[in-house]
């Protein structure tokens, strides 16, 4: 059984890290032939980075096997902007490749960027395209419980549930956010995040866990905080359950997912507000 409830008010400042990665743009057939060797010979792994963004802004057909041959590159990062550069080259034709990497993948951050190149890759036509972009940024876990798997949860229902939303796209965790949503001429929001709290408590005879999360909304590219959502939610169980840790671990990821959804339910209306 699970209990939420929404609430809303002011922003409240959540720091933000922005990574930037500067990408030479593509005007010739000599810069072309350098991203791809950048991307396949580079030493530096933000080289690659780099020259995979740019190829994939490149709008070059010839910039699709050189990125899917990136996929297996050692280094996560690379493999994360390869599937984001595939999914802004837009040629269906990477959708088997991005599939079956999507397989192997062991990186939780490179397998949602594959998943969101491949939702993208595979819309419908007649679907209505995303209106406004969203980059989840920073998310942190200040409850003090099983921070990195707890954190792993937030940030994973976190990019589930906004991915939901009406009219949004979610970007990868590779993207820098700015220069794609310029090049699409789409609205940018950055979302951050915080659990609050996740504490163990009793209802009753039941076992209780209850999460509190909170979202900050700021515009791109001015940083513009545009307001805030708050999510609560309880997960309950027999109070058996506290002597068994795989139980109290499941209580604690419904209690978060639900407290995300909560929280959810009130992002559109904060979009809307930003986005005037």
């Amino acid at each position: 059984m699970k209990l939420w409830k929404v609430q809303r008010r002011a922003a409240s400042p959540v720091a933000a890290f922005a990574v930037t990665i500067a990408c030479a743009s593509v005007s010739t057939a000599q810069d072309f032939a350098s991203l791809k060797r950048d991307l396949a010979q580079g030493g530096d792994f933000r080289v690659r980075v780099s020259a995979a963004l740019a190829l994939g802004r490149s709008h070059n057909p010839g910039a699709m096997m050189p990125l899917v041959n990136a996929l297996e590159d050692t280094t996560p990062a690379v493999r994360a902007a390869a599937a984001a550069a595939l999914a802004a080259l837009a040629q269906r034709d990477a959708v088997d490749a991005l599939r079956s990497h999507l397989v192997s993948e062991s990186s939780p951050v490179v397998r949602a960027q594959l998943e969101s190149a491949l939702a993208r890759l595979e819309r419908k036509p007649g679907e209505v395209a995303a209106k406004v972009l969203v980059k989840v940024d920073e998310l942190r876990n200040l409850s003090g419980a099983r921070k990195d798997r707890l954190t792993t949860t937030f940030r994973k229902t976190t990019r589930t549930k906004t991915t939901a939303l009406p009219s949004v796209e979610v970007l990868s965790d590779a993207s820098e956010g700015r220069s794609e949503a310029a090049s699409r001429k789409l609205p940018l929001i950055l979302l951050d995040g915080v659990l609050n709290r996740l504490s163990q408590g009793a209802q009753g005879e039941q076992m209780m866990v209850s999460a509190q999360v909170e979202y900050v909304f700021r515009k791109m590219p001015e940083h513009a905080l545009t307001g805030s959502v708050t999510g609560t939610a309880r997960a309950l169980d027999s109070a058996k359950a506290v002597g068994d840790q795989s139980r109290v671990s499941a209580l604690e990821v419904q209690a978060l997912e639900g407290a995300v959804e909560s929280a959810m339910r009130g992002a559109p209306d904060v979009m809307r507000q930003a986005l005037r």
